[in-house]
């Protein structure tokens, strides 16, 4: 498939460290040869297809409960246009302690902003309102990346072998072939990354013990 594509030095590994849950499965099908792999390529479109119509009902359904007032034409949809980018910026750049503790935050905050005014108004100039939103919402991406997150880098807190420096540990093993349960995205998070060099390993009977580094003042 890759080299269809012109990428002549890449394989189905690629795949399979890319989206374990796909390239893995798909090795698994190959070796056990239970039924074809298109069927696991269309089980994946199928399910893709069913949560792109659930995504548009739910629109339509909070469109009705949220925004139940004479309103501009298309507002509720700009609105999801702004929630759906600070979901792909928080997946992308969100991945220091620093920026998952500042961002989610200032966003929630901008959103409430326009909230309180938009019901506290009969009829106020909601269209309008969105360009400070969006321009503070830009501002808020472009603070959250230079101040936070180069910096994170520069350190390397945050690298190819650590992509977050924090997280959510479960309490039961997961699967790394497959993608964890949706639910535990709502789950605070709860852990944090500790670089190597940051731990003070030692020796006490015979065992190793990790501890973290205290932090030198300068």
């Amino acid at each position: 498939f890759f080299r269809s594509l012109g990428m002549s030095g890449a394989d189905e590994r690629i795949l399979a460290l890319s989206y374990p849950w796909i390239g893995s499965a798909r090795t698994a099908i190959a070796n056990r040869q239970i039924h074809p792999q298109n069927h696991l390529i269309w089980a994946h479109v199928s399910k893709i297809l069913l949560y792109y119509v659930m995504y548009e009902a739910c629109q339509a359904a909070w469109s009705v409960v949220l925004y139940a007032k004479s309103i501009p034409e298309a507002l509720p949809v700009w609105i999801y246009g702004l929630a759906m980018i600070l979901e792909y910026f928080s997946m992308v750049f969100v991945r220091s302690a620093m920026s998952a503790h500042f961002f989610p935050r200032i966003s929630l905050l901008y959103f409430l902003a326009y909230h309180l005014y938009f019901y506290s108004v009969p009829y106020g100039f909601f269209d309008v309102a969105l360009i400070p939103l969006f321009m503070f919402l830009m501002h808020a991406m472009l603070y959250t990346i230079l101040a936070f997150e180069v910096s994170s880098s520069s350190s390397g807190v945050i690298s190819v072998e650590t992509p977050r420096e924090v997280y959510n540990k479960l309490s039961w093993p997961e699967w790394s072939a497959q993608l964890p349960s949706e639910w535990t995205m709502f789950l605070p998070l709860n852990a944090r990354h500790i670089p190597l060099h940051d731990r003070v390993t030692d020796e006490v009977n015979g065992t190793q013990r990790n501890e973290v580094a205290p932090a030198v003042e300068t």
